[in-house]
């Protein structure tokens, strides 16, 4: 049995593979030198899929601190399930602040 050999090492095509993953993931990521609007991470919090972890937030909303998970978003109404309780519990979005990621 003749095999021919390719002239391509296998690393070159490893490497392409990651440049166009790398590639990929760059056109969807933000610089980091500009952060996200409050309506903007809301947005991208509510956009998670399902079997995605939710992560743990600082909602200020009427200059109240509030620590929890973002679980729903419709239309104009926040539906955040605080840290240490069970209850989900309904804001309006013209009240939120601001929006920070403490613990993915």
């Amino acid at each position: 049995m003749d095999m021919e050999k390719v002239g391509v090492p296998c690393a070159d095509g490893k490497q392409t593979i990651q440049n166009t993953l790398k590639r990929h993931i760059n056109l969807h990521e933000k610089n980091i030198s500009t952060s996200y609007t409050a309506e903007e991470l809301v947005e991208l919090l509510s956009r998670l899929p399902a079997f995605a972890p939710k992560p743990v937030c600082k909602f200020i909303i009427n200059d109240r601190t509030l620590f929890g998970k973002l679980e729903q978003k419709k239309e104009s109404s926040l539906f955040i399930r605080h840290k240490f309780g069970k209850k989900v519990v309904q804001y309006q979005m013209e009240q939120l602040q601001s929006v920070d990621i403490l613990k993915y």
